[in-house]
């Protein structure tokens, strides 16, 4: 084969490998976009405009703006709703039997590349559990938690309000971020049944210590304390927050 025929044989098979990756990558969008059409419906039809979000002093939103009665009667796996203050999440949480079906289907039970936030399957209550635990894919379009990488750079955490509202069929919930962590899947911070203030106590005043920074928020063993999870890399990150209502 001389030269000439050569090269025009790498630039095909370079130019067939580019229009697969493009193909990919619109494939995979249009499949993002079409997982998210799932979560826009649900939030058009079950939530109402949320109320002003609080100024991180304390105090609850008075009404919830998610209509949890109709909500749970289509998803009954619906357990709460997550809002957060300073990215564009805005996602219903659910339950199921462990923790591994809704990394791959959404509320109404069918196959979705975009998973659902959900709460730990080990957790009883969003509205009573000291420490819950609540999990979502970090998606290459930034949906689901994919934004939660932004709370990373301190910068970003110290211009917003770094609060999130949590709401329940039973009430409506505001949480202050003490601490952003890195860790790995075997991590402490997996852990979930605590009912001792003492050992709770030590395990949150761990969490914050090792924060990749200081949030200047404190936190207690008798707080109620939710830690969102999502993939970093290898690893996991978490970012805990205190409920502060």
């Amino acid at each position: 084969m001389d030269k000439r025929k050569a090269i025009t044989v790498v630039q095909v098979v370079l130019g067939v490998l580019v229009a697969a990756g493009l193909t990919w990558l619109v494939f995979k969008f249009v499949s993002y976009n079409q997982a998210q059409q799932v979560y826009r419906d649900i939030e058009t039809a079950y939530a109402s405009e949320t109320p002003a979000a609080s100024n991180g002093s304390g105090s609850a939103e008075a009404a919830s703006p998610i209509d949890f009665a109709a909500l749970q009667k289509d998803y009954s796996d619906v357990v709460g709703w997550l809002k957060m203050d300073d990215v564009d999440i805005s996602y219903p949480i659910v339950q199921g039997s462990d923790n591994d079906y809704y990394l791959s289907h959404d509320p109404s039970g069918a196959s979705n590349i975009d998973g659902a936030i959900f709460l730990d399957y080990r957790n009883k209550s969003l509205d009573t559990d000291l420490y819950a635990l609540v999990y979502g894919h970090n998606m290459l379009d930034e949906s689901m938690f994919g934004h939660l990488d932004e709370y990373t750079n301190e910068a970003f955490y110290q211009k917003g309000t770094d609060a999130f509202s949590i709401y329940t069929p039973k009430g409506s919930y505001r949480y202050k971020i003490f601490a952003v962590n890195i860790v790995d899947p075997s991590d402490d911070a997996y852990q979930a049944g605590f009912t001792n203030t003492l050992a709770f106590a030590a395990f949150v005043k761990q969490l914050k210590a090792n924060s990749m920074y200081d949030t200047g928020v404190d936190v207690a063993g008798y707080d109620h304390v939710v830690t969102l999870s999502t993939c970093s890399d290898t690893n996991r990150l978490i970012i805990s927050a205190k409920r502060i209502d």
